[in-house]
């Protein structure tokens, strides 16, 4: 099942394959639809409010559709949305694979706490930290002689 990330919520959250991304959005309780009378949007005919323009990129190829004709009209109420980077309607996107949304600012903030709520993807530095005890390999190893020659200026140190 794929997942889709919503950054600005941080949450992340299960979607079936076919979905929109409106549709996910709903159903777990993220309300896209910002700013004045958010109820007021498009319903059974869709894409022609603009109103739920979210930033989505796909983590693989094929992982959401391409721009649909309704994304790519010039003339639309709210503005027409730019022909480049990754902002699409959320009520076009259908999801194949996982995902990561942006959403516009503008929603409740989430309730302050003292629990850090850790990004559970992989990074470097994160794998770097945890294996930063683990002894190299023998080929990785620095030699210790070599180390010392050069500090003390090229000549072998000599003990008083």
């Amino acid at each position: 099942m794929p997942k889709v990330v919503f950054l600005n919520e941080q949450c992340t959250v299960e979607a079936k394959p076919g979905q929109t991304l409106l549709q996910v959005a709903e159903e777990n309780g993220i309300n896209l639809f910002r700013g004045i009378w958010p109820g007021l949007h498009c319903g059974s005919v869709t894409g022609w409010c603009n109103r739920c323009k979210v930033w989505a990129s796909g983590l693989a190829p094929g992982a959401i559709n391409e721009r649909t004709s309704k994304e790519k009209r010039r003339f639309r109420i709210n503005g027409a949305l730019p022909s480049y980077g990754t902002a699409r309607l959320a009520c076009q996107v259908v999801l194949q694979g996982d995902c990561e949304v942006r959403t516009r600012p503008g929603f409740p903030h989430p309730v302050q706490t003292l629990e850090w709520q850790s990004d559970p993807r992989s990074s470097k530095w994160r794998d770097r930290w945890e294996h930063r005890n683990d002894e190299p390999a023998e080929e990785e190893k620095p030699k210790a002689k070599a180390g010392a020659k050069a500090a003390a200026g090229g000549q072998e140190p000599t003990s008083a």
